[in-house]
């Protein structure tokens, strides 16, 4: 960290070291562009390490552009930008609503219109969640339930809506008129979107975070929200309480999530693109099944230089993640 690197990026290339391989961290800047591409094109494989936003001195799609065209000489990028957009925008939640991970009810709105469409009915059919693209601290996530709960009863742009907004709990009351024109915002602009999901009440139980290295679940973190809010942040007051995945409190949910995998990547349209090197994806108690036992259901995947600072005792199988994925793109 003193030498400008992130607290885990050391750790992790001695990790790949200790496989074998050579490793060196490398800083990208767009004066440094042309040296930077140089050294990419002798490796065998390139971890990203560049937290998405600005960053003084590097244009972003400079820099997506070299990891795109070095993906397309057959270098694997851990994670290859588009991999990023895709994975880690709110509307993936829509890309896997088939899956068991998703719900079939999950809409996204990339226009206003749409929005005027199609919200109205989906919350006249029970409490939904929009979600902005932007910000990753429930920012701009809100919780919706109609006023005078007679869900499925004639509803109008005048009938009021409960609102909680994740971020930090607090409540507002408008009506579906003025929270849709509230929520244009959210659509306007760079990479605007807002997803429709339904509401799962069980959120008050917290979420399960699933670390996972490549395409291994490596640890359970279970987030849960203060006494009578729903946001899982730590800025909000939740706490959260590690879990080994063999956890016999969620073996539903590790059986269920290992049987989505091999469809996971397909889902977003990039069924030849390897998971990222580090991800996370945030699973919501749901209803439970015909056998009593839980379901989960994912809001939300991170694959934006997901760290593992507090966890470096990770690294190995990080390292040993890399070069698995190195090692298969030379066999292809």
């Amino acid at each position: 960290a003193g030498l400008g690197h992130r607290p885990d990026s050391v750790p992790i290339c001695n990790a790949v070291i200790a496989e074998g391989y050579k490793c060196i961290p490398i800083f990208y800047s767009d004066a440094t562009y042309d040296k930077v591409e140089s050294i990419l094109k002798t490796c065998d494989g390139v971890i990203v390490r560049i937290n998405p936003g600005e960053v003084p001195g590097v244009t972003n799609a400079k820099v997506e552009g070299l990891l795109r065209q070095i993906s397309k000489m057959g270098v694997p990028c851990m994670a290859q930008p588009d991999v990023q957009l895709r994975m880690g925008a709110k509307d993936s939640l829509v890309s896997i609503r088939n899956l068991a991970c998703g719900m079939p009810d999950t809409y996204a709105y990339y226009e206003i219109e749409d929005m005027y469409k199609t919200f109205p009915d989906s919350i006249n059919q029970g409490p939904r969640v929009m979600k902005q693209n932007r910000g990753s601290q429930g920012e701009g996530i809100w919780i919706c339930k109609r006023a005078d709960g007679q869900y499925g009863a004639p509803m109008t742009l005048d009938t009021k809506l409960d609102l909680m907004e994740a971020v930090d709990n607090h409540t507002e009351q408008k009506t579906v008129g003025e929270f849709m024109k509230f929520c244009e915002q959210y659509i306007i602009g760079d990479n605007g979107q807002i997803v429709d999901q339904r509401f799962l009440p069980r959120i008050v139980e917290g979420e399960v975070r699933c670390l996972n290295i490549f395409d291994e679940t490596v640890e359970l973190i279970h987030k849960k929200p203060a006494d009578g809010g729903l946001s899982a942040t730590l800025g909000s007051g939740a706490t959260y309480t590690t879990y080994k995945p063999n956890a016999p409190e969620f073996k539903n949910l590790i059986d269920a999530f290992y049987a989505d995998k091999p469809k996971i990547m397909a889902s977003f349209d990039l069924p030849n693109e390897p998971f990222p090197l580090i991800w996370t994806a945030d699973f919501i108690t749901g209803p439970k099944d015909a056998n009593g036992k839980d379901t989960f259901f994912v809001g939300e995947f991170n694959c934006s230089c997901v760290g593992i600072t507090k966890q470096l005792y990770l690294a190995p199988k990080v390292g040993k993640a890399v070069v698995r994925v190195v090692e298969g793109a030379k066999k292809k």
